[in-house]
């Protein structure tokens, strides 16, 4: 094991090394500075106090911006798998994160769905360990659909490949770009 397994597995349910994920993570693209909260997430102040501390509102923390969120809006109606028989699950998360006075970005509230109602439960810290930790673990699980099929798959191999094609299709042998893409390509 090397000493970043190691922290990992000591702190894998930790709130701040969830939050620290979001900013040093593979993926550090989905969060957004919240100025107010959408209307299809329905989290109220009572819900986050306990989370905001004290001496602050959510409103006063909107205004000062130190809540972000991540909205996985686009793997809504994504299609699961089944594999081996076992239909698999795919959630759409929406997830509230507090900026700390520490410097901490921790997650407050998380709903599985883009539809709130009574199937579709907001989440937060001062639910169950178990519940808390997999609904932390679902947004985790949105992170890594997104990242591997938007921002890695398309947005890297589909994208480049188009330009390396009619590179080599449009220019001539010679040209340096059409030695670089021949390069790329073939590696």
């Amino acid at each position: 094991m090397t000493l970043l397994s190691e922290y990992v597995r000591a702190h894998w349910r930790e709130d701040t090394f969830f939050g620290y994920q979001f900013l040093n993570g593979v993926h550090p693209v989905m969060i957004r500075r919240c100025t107010e909260l959408p209307c299809n997430f329905p989290v109220t102040p009572a819900m986050v106090a306990s989370s905001l501390g004290e001496s602050s509102s959510l409103q006063d923390e909107l205004e000062k911006g130190n809540i972000f969120l991540a909205d996985y809006k686009i793997l809504e109606g994504v299609p699961a798998n089944t594999i081996n028989g076992y239909q698999q699950y795919i959630a759409a998360p929406l997830c509230l994160l507090h900026l700390q006075p520490s410097g901490e970005l921790v997650p407050i509230a998380i709903q599985l769905s883009q539809c709130p109602g009574p199937d579709s439960p907001i989440f937060l810290p001062s639910d169950s360990e178990w519940d808390w930790i997999l609904a932390k673990t679902w947004v985790r699980y949105a992170e890594f659909l997104v990242h591997e099929a938007v921002s890695h798959l398309l947005l890297t191999h589909l994208i480049d490949e188009a330009f390396a094609l009619a590179t080599l299709r449009q220019l001539p042998m010679c040209h340096p770009l059409f030695k670089l893409s021949s390069r790329i390509v073939l590696q």
